[in-house]
């Protein structure tokens, strides 16, 4: 029987390990944590469910996730990411009909720099090109300040600030319609699905894979796991580190792939409050601080698991500064933005949760962004196949949907579709 070793235990590994044990393959997959799920990951540990990693299903229709989420009876629900109220930074609900006028500003904003992106001989970083428009523009200071609030949750989405993020393949990927549907339980639930059945072996650090023309060995920090051919699922932040040695070292071209993509940052910071004190008719709430580097949006949690938690969210350059702070302080400095929205009488959590993805090691990071420089044909060149022996998967090697859940999982059904052809007896 063909043996195929599976590296990481997330979404993309998953999805090989079934699509391959269902057509007669033998799989081991070897999971570095002591958890499976990767970049999912639900934490329970306070009596509630938050995910602190991925959270939604992106654009439900023909989605692959839903399907999942309907094959295992996963309940999930809509998060509207439009109806969003903006406080100003004295307090005060900022009007309707002025957000929709910084809103409409900002969209043609984007507008113009993707337009501007067509005209380039060099690419230039978002960031830039929305700088050259702005200088042909007045806006008052409320607009100036709206406008910052929503970069920053572009920076959020992106997981990266946008002096970062290339003009040229920024907003290049496809997109499932639909609306974001978030899953109230948590994500795990998909994984533990996708895991029934599955030989996984935990606590099993990839140190070095060795191949020939024959066959694959994958040293561990403890064993030793010989097969025909490994799928490689770990993240591109991990293949960045250079934490695993391969022998023959991979292609010329496949490192500088590596190399030019690069990895965002999304984290988060939750807090369970004994009473609720805001909004509760609103999925997301903003804060449009005057400040640079500030908590600006925040999920309200309540309105799916009836528990009174707010997450913020951060991206990019900010995410990563929070990571040298401990949670004391990262959960005070959210605290100071809650207070000037709320005043100062609100209560002081009763938990706070971080998170910090650039500093696992096993993650180096949230997902893929695409810097100055980066082309999508570096997605491709990180998916193909060395010798026929390393298989690639995870949400930075697919082409239409990378940075995303559903890229990652059709990712891992696009390589067991390429091992089952070319190991087909």
């Amino acid at each position: 029987m063909t043996n195929i070793l599976i590296i990481g235990a997330g979404i993309a590994g998953l999805a090989v390990a079934r699509e391959l044990q269902s057509h007669g393959f033998s799989v081991t997959v070897l999971e570095a944590k002591n958890r499976i799920g990767g970049r999912i990951y639900t934490n329970k540990n306070f009596g509630f469910p938050v995910d602190l990693g991925a959270s939604w299903i992106h654009g439900i229709n023909q989605n692959p996730i839903t399907q999942l989420a309907q094959d295992f009876k996963v309940r999930i629900q809509y998060t509207d990411f439009e109806n969003i109220p903006f406080y100003s930074s004295n307090g005060e609900l900022i009007e309707v009909k002025e957000l929709e006028n910084a809103r409409l500003l900002y969209k043609q904003i984007l507008r113009q720099a993707k337009a501007l992106g067509k005209n380039l001989k060099q690419d230039v970083s978002v960031g830039e090109a929305i700088q050259r428009i702005l200088l042909e523009k007045e806006f008052s200071p409320l607009q100036k300040t709206l406008m910052k609030c929503f970069f920053t949750g572009r920076e959020v989405q992106e997981g990266t600030d946008l002096d970062s993020y290339s003009l040229w393949e920024w907003d290049e990927y496809e997109i499932f319609a639909g609306g974001n549907y978030l899953i109230p339980n948590g994500y795990e639930e998909i994984i533990q699905g996708l895991a029934k059945g599955v030989d996984i072996c935990l606590q099993q650090k990839v140190i070095e894979i060795k191949y020939d023309d024959k066959s694959v060995s994958v040293k561990t920090d403890s064993e030793i796991f010989a097969g025909n051919a490994v799928v490689i699922t770990l993240p591109l932040g991990v293949l960045k580190s250079a934490s695993v040695t391969f022998s023959p070292p991979l292609p010329e071209s496949k490192l500088k792939a590596i190399n030019r993509l690069d990895m965002g940052v999304l984290n988060k910071v939750v807090l369970k409050f004994p009473k609720v004190f805001w909004s509760q008719n609103h999925d997301v709430i903003s804060y449009a601080s005057q400040v640079e580097n500030d908590f600006s949006d925040f999920l309200n949690l309540k309105r799916y698991i009836e528990v009174p938690v707010l997450v913020a969210l951060t991206g990019g350059r900010f995410a990563r500064s929070l990571e040298i702070l401990s949670e004391e302080e990262v959960g005070e400095r959210v605290i100071k933005v809650l207070r000037r929205m709320y005043g100062n009488t609100i209560p002081d959590p009763e938990v706070v949760i971080r998170t910090k993805w650039a500093a696992d090691p096993f993650a180096c990071g949230s997902y893929l962004t695409m810097p100055v420089g980066a082309k999508a044909s570096d997605r491709t060149t990180l998916a193909a196949p060395v010798e026929n022996r390393l298989f690639f998967a995870g949400e930075a090697t697919s082409q239409q949907y990378p940075s995303t859940v559903h890229g990652a999982y059709l990712s891992g059904l696009r390589e067991a579709k390429r091992i089952i052809e070319e190991f087909a007896v």
